[in-house]
Protein backbone atom coordinates (compact mmCIF):
# COMPACT_ATOMS: atom_id res chain seq x y z
CA UNK A 1 0.00 0.00 0.00
CA UNK A 2 1.26 3.60 -0.49
CA UNK A 3 -0.05 6.90 1.24
CA UNK A 4 -1.43 9.90 -1.13
CA UNK A 5 -0.31 13.25 0.50
CA UNK A 6 -1.56 16.40 -0.06
CA UNK A 7 1.08 18.89 -0.98
CA UNK A 8 0.24 21.69 -2.67
CA UNK A 9 -2.67 21.00 -5.26
CA UNK A 10 -1.86 17.71 -6.17
CA UNK A 11 -1.71 14.65 -3.94
CA UNK A 12 1.63 12.59 -3.55
CA UNK A 13 2.00 8.80 -2.90
CA UNK A 14 5.10 7.75 -1.21
CA UNK A 15 6.58 4.10 -0.44
CA UNK A 16 9.65 2.41 -0.05
CA UNK A 17 11.68 1.00 -2.79
CA UNK A 18 12.98 -2.30 -1.34
CA UNK A 19 16.84 -3.28 -2.55
CA UNK A 20 19.21 -6.45 -1.42
CA UNK A 21 22.06 -5.73 0.65
CA UNK A 22 23.78 -8.86 0.33
CA UNK A 23 23.11 -9.96 4.14
CA UNK A 24 20.54 -11.44 6.15
CA UNK A 25 21.30 -9.62 9.56
CA UNK A 26 19.41 -7.56 11.25
CA UNK A 27 20.03 -4.41 10.49
CA UNK A 28 19.60 -1.99 13.34
CA UNK A 29 22.39 0.43 12.85
CA UNK A 30 22.40 3.05 10.09
CA UNK A 31 23.68 6.17 9.29
CA UNK A 32 23.88 8.47 6.05
CA UNK A 33 26.72 10.42 5.34
CA UNK A 34 24.76 11.88 2.30
CA UNK A 35 22.49 10.67 -0.69
CA UNK A 36 25.10 7.99 -1.53
CA UNK A 37 27.20 6.84 1.64
CA UNK A 38 25.39 4.68 3.72
CA UNK A 39 26.31 2.72 6.44
CA UNK A 40 24.52 -0.80 8.13
CA UNK A 41 25.51 -2.40 10.79
CA UNK A 42 23.67 -5.43 13.35
CA UNK A 43 23.45 -8.63 14.09
CA UNK A 44 26.34 -11.58 13.81
CA UNK A 45 29.29 -8.74 13.56
CA UNK A 46 27.81 -7.38 10.70
CA UNK A 47 28.89 -3.81 8.83
CA UNK A 48 28.06 -3.10 5.19
CA UNK A 49 28.49 0.09 3.52
CA UNK A 50 27.24 1.78 0.28
CA UNK A 51 28.62 4.51 -1.86
CA UNK A 52 25.72 4.25 -4.10
CA UNK A 53 23.16 4.80 -2.24
CA UNK A 54 22.27 1.56 -1.66
CA UNK A 55 22.42 -0.08 -5.19
CA UNK A 56 25.57 -2.13 -4.28
CA UNK A 57 26.72 -3.09 -0.95
CA UNK A 58 29.98 -4.02 0.28
CA UNK A 59 30.96 -5.92 3.89
CA UNK A 60 33.16 -4.32 6.09
CA UNK A 61 32.48 -5.63 9.56
CA UNK A 62 35.21 -6.25 12.57
CA UNK A 63 36.86 -9.67 12.29
CA UNK A 64 36.89 -11.67 15.83
CA UNK A 65 33.82 -9.96 17.38
CA UNK A 66 31.71 -14.01 16.95
CA UNK A 67 28.02 -12.97 16.87
CA UNK A 68 28.11 -9.76 18.70
CA UNK A 69 25.45 -7.42 17.62
CA UNK A 70 26.92 -3.64 16.78
CA UNK A 71 23.32 -1.81 17.02
CA UNK A 72 24.86 1.21 16.62
CA UNK A 73 27.29 3.25 13.97
CA UNK A 74 28.12 6.23 12.90
CA UNK A 75 30.04 7.47 9.48
CA UNK A 76 32.00 10.68 9.20
CA UNK A 77 32.46 9.57 4.96
CA UNK A 78 33.02 6.67 3.35
CA UNK A 79 36.25 5.93 5.35
CA UNK A 80 35.77 6.90 8.86
CA UNK A 81 33.34 5.38 10.85
CA UNK A 82 32.33 3.92 14.76
CA UNK A 83 29.87 1.19 15.99
CA UNK A 84 28.91 0.12 19.18
CA UNK A 85 27.86 -3.04 20.66
CA UNK A 86 24.38 -3.98 21.83
CA UNK A 87 25.55 -7.11 24.27
CA UNK A 88 28.49 -8.47 25.96
CA UNK A 89 31.18 -7.11 25.80
CA UNK A 90 29.87 -3.63 25.60
CA UNK A 91 32.43 -2.49 23.40
CA UNK A 92 33.51 0.68 21.10
CA UNK A 93 35.54 0.61 17.78
CA UNK A 94 36.60 3.03 15.01
CA UNK A 95 37.70 2.23 11.61
CA UNK A 96 39.54 5.12 8.96
CA UNK A 97 40.27 2.58 6.32
CA UNK A 98 36.50 1.66 5.42
CA UNK A 99 36.06 -1.46 7.58
CA UNK A 100 39.22 -3.28 5.80
CA UNK A 101 40.68 -2.70 9.52
CA UNK A 102 39.01 -1.70 13.09
CA UNK A 103 40.63 -0.61 16.09
CA UNK A 104 38.92 -1.15 19.86
CA UNK A 105 38.55 2.08 21.69
CA UNK A 106 36.65 1.38 24.88
CA UNK A 107 35.88 -1.87 26.51
CA UNK A 108 33.19 -1.75 29.22
CA UNK A 109 34.22 -3.51 31.92
CA UNK A 110 30.95 -4.44 33.71
CA UNK A 111 28.86 -7.51 32.26
CA UNK A 112 26.22 -5.48 32.77
CA UNK A 113 27.05 -3.07 30.20
CA UNK A 114 24.84 -2.95 27.17
CA UNK A 115 25.00 -0.03 24.70
CA UNK A 116 22.29 1.05 23.45
CA UNK A 117 22.68 3.99 21.33
CA UNK A 118 25.88 6.27 19.90
CA UNK A 119 25.21 10.23 18.53
CA UNK A 120 27.74 13.02 17.28
CA UNK A 121 27.20 16.46 17.87
CA UNK A 122 30.06 17.08 15.11
CA UNK A 123 33.11 15.40 13.97
CA UNK A 124 35.14 15.49 17.46
CA UNK A 125 31.85 15.35 20.24
CA UNK A 126 30.16 12.33 20.74
CA UNK A 127 28.43 10.14 23.42
CA UNK A 128 27.42 6.73 23.64
CA UNK A 129 24.96 5.57 27.02
CA UNK A 130 24.55 2.10 28.15
CA UNK A 131 22.02 0.35 30.35
CA UNK A 132 22.67 0.99 34.14
CA UNK A 133 25.61 -0.26 35.86
CA UNK A 134 25.94 0.22 39.91
CA UNK A 135 22.43 2.24 39.64
CA UNK A 136 23.05 4.60 37.16
CA UNK A 137 23.51 5.24 32.94
CA UNK A 138 27.19 4.26 31.59
CA UNK A 139 27.89 7.53 29.71
CA UNK A 140 31.08 7.74 27.79
CA UNK A 141 32.21 10.67 25.65
CA UNK A 142 34.29 11.10 22.70
CA UNK A 143 35.87 14.43 22.21
CA UNK A 144 37.98 13.04 19.46
CA UNK A 145 36.26 11.35 17.40
CA UNK A 146 35.82 8.19 18.93
CA UNK A 147 39.15 7.37 18.88
CA UNK A 148 38.64 7.44 22.84
CA UNK A 149 36.39 7.32 25.14
CA UNK A 150 35.75 8.80 29.00
CA UNK A 151 33.11 7.47 30.93
CA UNK A 152 31.00 10.45 32.66
CA UNK A 153 30.84 10.01 36.36
CA UNK A 154 29.16 13.16 37.71
CA UNK A 155 25.55 14.63 36.91
CA UNK A 156 23.16 11.25 36.40
CA UNK A 157 20.13 10.68 38.44
CA UNK A 158 19.69 7.13 40.10
CA UNK A 159 18.01 4.71 37.93
CA UNK A 160 14.44 3.43 38.65
CA UNK A 161 14.47 -0.27 39.42
CA UNK A 162 14.39 -2.55 35.75
CA UNK A 163 14.87 0.77 33.97
CA UNK A 164 16.72 0.33 30.46
CA UNK A 165 16.93 1.80 27.07
CA UNK A 166 16.24 -0.03 23.79
CA UNK A 167 18.99 -1.01 21.40
CA UNK A 168 16.44 -1.28 18.69
CA UNK A 169 17.35 1.46 16.12
CA UNK A 170 20.02 3.43 17.36
CA UNK A 171 17.64 6.53 17.96
CA UNK A 172 16.21 6.51 21.61
CA UNK A 173 19.06 10.06 21.56
CA UNK A 174 18.83 13.39 20.31
CA UNK A 175 21.52 15.55 20.27
CA UNK A 176 21.64 19.36 19.90
CA UNK A 177 23.40 22.29 20.14
CA UNK A 178 26.03 22.52 22.70
CA UNK A 179 25.88 19.53 24.36
CA UNK A 180 21.72 19.32 25.13
CA UNK A 181 20.37 15.72 24.65
CA UNK A 182 17.23 13.64 25.20
CA UNK A 183 17.78 9.91 26.09
CA UNK A 184 14.46 7.74 26.12
CA UNK A 185 14.00 4.64 28.62
CA UNK A 186 11.78 2.01 29.68
CA UNK A 187 12.05 -0.72 31.21
CA UNK A 188 10.84 -0.58 34.72
CA UNK A 189 7.12 -1.34 35.48
CA UNK A 190 5.31 2.14 35.10
CA UNK A 191 2.55 3.45 33.75
CA UNK A 192 4.95 6.34 32.11
CA UNK A 193 8.86 6.45 30.56
CA UNK A 194 11.51 8.62 31.44
CA UNK A 195 13.62 11.13 29.39
CA UNK A 196 16.53 12.22 30.52
CA UNK A 197 17.70 16.04 29.25
CA UNK A 198 20.83 17.20 29.78
CA UNK A 199 21.20 21.22 28.95
CA UNK A 200 24.62 21.77 28.45
CA UNK A 201 28.15 19.81 28.15
CA UNK A 202 28.90 20.29 32.04
CA UNK A 203 24.70 20.44 32.86
CA UNK A 204 23.65 17.85 35.13
CA UNK A 205 20.66 15.19 33.49
CA UNK A 206 17.70 15.83 34.87
CA UNK A 207 14.33 13.63 33.99
CA UNK A 208 10.79 14.16 33.03
CA UNK A 209 7.96 11.64 32.71
CA UNK A 210 6.60 11.12 29.22
CA UNK A 211 2.97 9.15 29.32
CA UNK A 212 4.05 6.07 27.34
CA UNK A 213 3.65 3.23 29.75
CA UNK A 214 7.44 1.59 30.58
CA UNK A 215 7.74 -2.27 31.09
CA UNK A 216 10.69 -4.57 30.31
CA UNK A 217 9.61 -4.71 27.09
CA UNK A 218 8.38 -1.02 26.18
CA UNK A 219 9.28 2.63 26.59
CA UNK A 220 10.66 5.41 24.21
CA UNK A 221 12.43 4.19 21.46
CA UNK A 222 13.00 7.29 19.64
CA UNK A 223 13.01 10.66 19.69
CA UNK A 224 13.49 13.18 16.98
CA UNK A 225 13.03 17.09 16.47
CA UNK A 226 10.84 18.90 14.30
CA UNK A 227 11.08 21.19 11.53
CA UNK A 228 9.90 24.53 11.72
CA UNK A 229 8.76 26.82 8.65
CA UNK A 230 11.77 28.54 8.91
CA UNK A 231 14.44 27.15 6.58
CA UNK A 232 17.53 26.21 8.42
CA UNK A 233 16.12 26.49 12.12
CA UNK A 234 14.60 24.35 14.86
CA UNK A 235 11.33 24.83 16.17
CA UNK A 236 10.72 23.92 20.25
CA UNK A 237 8.46 20.75 18.83
CA UNK A 238 9.84 17.41 20.32
CA UNK A 239 8.42 13.73 19.14
CA UNK A 240 9.33 10.34 20.39
CA UNK A 241 7.58 7.04 19.57
CA UNK A 242 7.25 3.81 21.28
CA UNK A 243 5.38 1.22 22.38
CA UNK A 244 5.41 -2.65 23.02
CA UNK A 245 7.83 -4.09 20.70
CA UNK A 246 5.97 -7.39 21.28
CA UNK A 247 4.08 -8.64 17.95
CA UNK A 248 1.61 -10.41 20.53
CA UNK A 249 0.81 -7.00 22.31
CA UNK A 250 -1.19 -3.75 21.47
CA UNK A 251 0.68 -0.50 22.13
CA UNK A 252 -1.50 1.22 24.26
CA UNK A 253 0.53 4.43 23.29
CA UNK A 254 2.49 5.03 20.50
CA UNK A 255 3.67 8.59 20.09
CA UNK A 256 4.02 12.00 22.30
CA UNK A 257 4.99 15.11 21.48
CA UNK A 258 6.48 18.13 23.13
CA UNK A 259 5.62 21.52 22.67
CA UNK A 260 8.31 22.71 25.15
CA UNK A 261 11.65 21.01 24.00
CA UNK A 262 11.09 18.45 26.08
CA UNK A 263 9.45 20.01 29.60
CA UNK A 264 6.00 18.35 28.91
CA UNK A 265 5.09 15.61 27.24
CA UNK A 266 1.47 14.06 25.88
CA UNK A 267 -0.02 11.90 23.71
CA UNK A 268 -0.89 12.78 20.17
CA UNK A 269 -3.74 13.15 18.46
CA UNK A 270 -3.89 10.12 16.24
CA UNK A 271 -0.94 8.05 16.84
CA UNK A 272 1.05 5.77 14.95
CA UNK A 273 -1.19 1.83 14.39
CA UNK A 274 1.67 0.24 16.25
CA UNK A 275 5.02 -0.50 17.85
CA UNK A 276 7.36 2.30 16.15
CA UNK A 277 11.39 2.06 16.94
CA UNK A 278 12.48 4.93 14.57
CA UNK A 279 11.39 8.18 14.03
CA UNK A 280 12.71 11.10 11.41
CA UNK A 281 11.98 14.34 9.34
CA UNK A 282 11.90 14.15 6.12
CA UNK A 283 15.25 16.37 4.82
CA UNK A 284 13.95 20.00 3.03
CA UNK A 285 15.23 20.40 -0.60
CA UNK A 286 13.84 16.65 -1.44
CA UNK A 287 11.20 15.12 -3.22
CA UNK A 288 9.02 14.88 -0.26
CA UNK A 289 6.44 17.03 1.40
CA UNK A 290 8.12 17.76 4.79
CA UNK A 291 6.95 16.19 8.35
CA UNK A 292 7.77 13.31 9.73
CA UNK A 293 8.75 9.06 8.71
CA UNK A 294 8.35 6.17 11.61
CA UNK A 295 9.34 3.21 11.26
CA UNK A 296 8.91 -0.31 13.37
CA UNK A 297 8.73 -4.15 12.28
CA UNK A 298 5.17 -3.94 11.32
CA UNK A 299 4.90 -0.78 9.28
CA UNK A 300 5.40 2.64 8.12
CA UNK A 301 3.55 6.01 8.85
CA UNK A 302 3.58 9.47 8.07
CA UNK A 303 2.60 12.70 9.56
CA UNK A 304 3.13 16.44 8.94
CA UNK A 305 3.25 17.79 12.32
CA UNK A 306 3.69 14.96 14.30
CA UNK A 307 0.51 15.50 15.67
CA UNK A 308 -1.77 13.20 13.28
CA UNK A 309 -0.19 9.91 11.84
CA UNK A 310 -1.40 7.76 9.04
CA UNK A 311 0.06 4.14 7.93
CA UNK A 312 2.32 4.59 4.90
CA UNK A 313 3.51 1.03 4.25
CA UNK A 314 2.94 -2.47 5.52
CA UNK A 315 7.02 -2.83 5.13
CA UNK A 316 8.93 -3.26 8.04
CA UNK A 317 12.12 -1.78 9.09
CA UNK A 318 13.91 -0.93 12.40
CA UNK A 319 16.34 2.16 11.85
CA UNK A 320 16.06 5.54 9.85
CA UNK A 321 18.68 7.89 8.34
CA UNK A 322 18.32 10.64 6.55
CA UNK A 323 20.37 11.87 3.85
CA UNK A 324 21.05 15.09 2.15
CA UNK A 325 17.86 15.24 0.11
CA UNK A 326 16.72 11.56 1.18
CA UNK A 327 15.45 8.64 3.54
CA UNK A 328 16.86 5.21 3.77
CA UNK A 329 15.52 2.65 6.41
CA UNK A 330 16.86 -0.68 7.25
CA UNK A 331 15.32 -3.86 8.74
CA UNK A 332 15.32 -7.44 9.51
CA UNK A 333 16.87 -10.13 6.89
CA UNK A 334 19.18 -7.91 5.71
CA UNK A 335 16.16 -5.39 4.69
CA UNK A 336 17.31 -1.85 3.21
CA UNK A 337 14.61 0.77 1.76
CA UNK A 338 14.53 4.19 0.19
CA UNK A 339 11.28 6.69 0.54
CA UNK A 340 10.50 7.36 -2.79
CA UNK A 341 7.56 8.89 -5.04
CA UNK A 342 5.39 7.03 -6.39
CA UNK A 343 5.21 7.47 -9.94
CA UNK A 344 8.59 9.68 -10.66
Amino acid sequence: MTLAVIDGAEPISLDWDVTATGTDASLRGLSAVDDRVVWASGSNATVIRTDDGGKTWRSCGPKGFGDLEFRCVHAFDADVACIASAGSPAVLLRTEDGGASWRESYRASSSAAFFDVMRFWDERHGIAISDPVDGRLLVVETGDGGRTWKRLTKGLPLSRKGEAAFAASNSSLLVGEQGQLWFGTGGCESETSRLYHRSGWNADWTTVSVPIPSSQASGIFSVCVVLSSVAGEESNTLVLVGGDYRASETSEVTACISRDRGVTWRTVKMQPVAFRSAVAATPRGGAFPLGLITVGPFGSDFSRDGEEWDLMSQTGFHALAVGQTQVFASGSDGRFGRLIVVGD
